[in-house]
């Protein structure tokens, strides 16, 4: 029995490689090699007389025994299969040319060449996919080992651009999904002993996996042209964390915070109270206040056409439509309205701008505001005016179901609204607690029969 040498072998022909295309049989001669194995039994290298090749191509690579100690035969041969490679792929040329082998190409695609590859296409708008190579390179950083400093942060003088490099030359076919699974278990065992903690360790581990496995999603790998992909994908199987209940308990007394709002914002920061009116009472978005112009106020039927514009992009095709407002609201909207009628509903030194790939906000000073001024009342949530849109999905799963908080909040499933947001608000109770009314005198005792 013998194994094959994991050396390249023995290097024959000419040491100069002429300028010349592969369809030329000289091209091929300097590229023929001589590889050896070690025999189990003797522990000798031994030389194989045959010449061979090493042919790559659309990330693939295999070698091929060219069947011939004659160099100039096994030039002619190289470039018989080359040409053949070429022209019908690894499948067909390796059912021709090495039929008694079941050992795919060795992949040469490397995440970094995967992420190109998957931009290239252009199916995922440019900051979603930023987002879900952010997740990916992250998770692979942290299943390899990739540790990085402060630089990896540094986006101007080219440290974040090394430490990304590093993780995109991670060959694709390493990232199996057995990784992918022993990550998911440190992130989880990082988390320590507390509950909190491991179910919050669960939903980041969850939102990583989730982003990532979309850059393996079937619509986008068939569109991929001259990439040759593992047999297994990383995400093959890979199942997700259950995280316990991720149903929004509501802490926020909405009548005092709304009065509050009215009091002290309205007076005195009206561009904040606008986006806290939006955010609440119409459950917008971040990114749909930033961009929401007053074109889409329809002042007759209190509402709010919803819709891509030549600056917002929506998140998902479900997130257009007419969301319904109250006319008090509407009404607080008109008297902050500028006499120059401004294009925005929020005012912003800012500019807009429809061509950053990473989250851009012209109305960040105006959120950052709002969200202090929220903590300061205390809603303590990590995202504040977010936790306005969850308030107004809350009350409304409450007072008139969940399939209309859905439609509210514009959601593309309602398994999304049940999961998140159907929290009722209103009190649940049958009343036993009256029983306990001191008042109330205790039952008798049963009298005992006498013999």
């Amino acid at each position: 029995m013998t194994l094959e040498n994991t050396k390249k072998g023995t290097e024959r022909g000419q040491q100069t490689v002429r300028h010349l295309p592969k369809t030329h049989v000289d091209y091929w001669f300097p590229r023929l090699r001589k590889r050896s194995y070690i025999d189990r039994k003797t522990g000798k290298e031994m030389e194989i007389s045959a010449w061979q090749v090493r042919l790559k191509k659309d990330g693939g690579e295999s070698w091929f025994n060219l069947g011939t100690a004659n160099q100039a035969a096994a030039a002619k041969k190289a470039k018989e299969i080359f040409t053949y490679l070429d022209a019908n792929g690894w499948p067909l040329t390796l059912a021709k040319f090495k039929p008694d082998s079941d050992t795919p190409p060795r992949l040469n695609l490397t995440v970094g060449d995967y992420l190109q590859a998957v931009c290239g296409i252009g199916q995922l708008r440019p900051r979603t996919f930023l987002n879900y190579q952010n997740c990916f390179r992250t998770l692979v950083s942290e299943a390899f080992g990739i540790k990085g400093d402060d630089s990896k942060y540094d986006y101007r003088r080219g440290g974040n651009q090394k430490w990304a490099a590093r993780i995109d030359n991670v060959r694709l076919e390493r990232v199996t999904p057995a990784r992918v699974t022993l990550w998911q278990q440190r992130r989880i065992k990082q988390a320590g002993n507390s509950p909190v903690a491991i179910a919050a360790a669960k939903r980041t581990a969850n939102s990583y996996v989730r982003c990532s496995r979309s850059l393996f999603s079937r619509d986008i790998c068939k569109r991929l042209k001259g990439v040759q992909l593992p047999a297994i994908l990383p995400f093959d199987g890979v199942e997700l964390f259950d995280s316990g209940s991720m149903k929004y308990v509501s802490n926020v007394n909405v009548q005092a915070l709304i009065a509050a709002a009215r009091q002290e914002l309205k007076p005195n920061e009206p561009e904040v109270y606008k986006a806290f009116l939006l955010g609440l009472f119409a459950g917008m978005r971040r990114g749909e206040i930033d961009l929401a112009e007053w074109r889409i106020v329809d002042w007759q039927n209190s509402a709010i056409n919803l819709e891509e514009t030549e600056w917002l992009h929506l998140k998902t095709k479900d997130s257009a439509g007419v969301i319904t407002i109250d006319a008090e609201v509407l009404s607080e909207l008109r008297e902050l309205m500028p006499a120059g009628k401004s294009q925005f509903i929020i005012t912003s030194d800012r500019p807009p701008r429809n061509d950053s790939p990473r989250p851009y906000y012209r109305c960040d000073p105006v959120f950052d505001r709002l969200s202090q001024w929220l903590r300061s009342k205390g809603v303590k949530a990590n995202k504040p005016l977010h936790e306005l849109r969850k308030e107004i999905g809350a009350l409304i799963a409450t007072e008139h179901g969940i399939y209309a908080a859905s439609r509210f909040l514009r959601h593309s499933d309602i398994t999304t609204t049940a999961r998140h947001y159907a929290d009722h608000k209103a009190r649940i109770s049958v009343g036993l607690g009256k029983l306990l009314d001191t008042g109330i005198k205790a039952a008798a005792a049963p009298a005992t029969a006498k013999g």
